[in-house]
């Protein structure tokens, strides 16, 4: 609710930039353009706090799996441990803090504002939510190859363990 309200406020300021406020159409035009790209850049990075909690949630449960498996298997866990895992859960509460951050920071786009301070103001904003994207993008990395290696560990020690449970039935 409360970032569709932002969005609102930005396209509402954009829509009055361009009825007019005594710059030129160029300014104009080079403002709402820029508002335009920061109003997307912000919908992707909500998208990308939604992927973050669903993954954060899926490390989560892979942490709880392992260290469930490891205590009723220590010998086979030996030499392993969920420290990729704990790493990925931290990029990515990194990332949802960054964007948290980035929304408290935004400042409302000012029409009125001298046309140089409105570009700057917006660029550092497109800047700092690119930033976030980045950030978001290298945890989602880190913990889909945390997964993915313990998926494969789970998978290799459930066929060693029915390789064993077919030897102790053939005895």
């Amino acid at each position: 609710m409360k970032h569709k309200m932002l969005l609102s406020f930005i396209l509402v300021a954009a829509i009055l930039a361009i009825a007019g406020c005594g710059k030129s159409e160029e300014f104009k035009k080079l403002e709402s353009d820029l508002v335009a790209s920061v109003a997307s850049l912000h919908e992707d990075g909500m998208s990308l706090m939604n992927k973050g909690n669903d993954l954060t949630a899926k490390v989560d449960d892979a942490i709880a799996m392992y260290d469930s498996m490891a205590a009723k298997y220590p010998k086979q866990f030996a030499g392993q441990s969920s420290d990729d895992l704990k790493a990925a859960k931290e990029k990515l509460s990194a990332a949802a803090a960054s964007m948290k951050e980035w929304m408290s920071t935004m400042k409302p786009y000012d029409p009125t504002m001298d046309h140089t301070q409105v570009m700057n103001q917006l660029t550092a904003e497109k800047d700092g939510i690119v930033k976030v994207k980045t950030q978001f993008q290298e945890a989602f990395t880190a913990a889909t190859t945390a997964l993915d290696n313990h998926k494969a560990f789970a998978e290799q020690m459930a066929a060693n363990l029915t390789k064993g449970v077919k030897k102790a039935v053939k005895k």
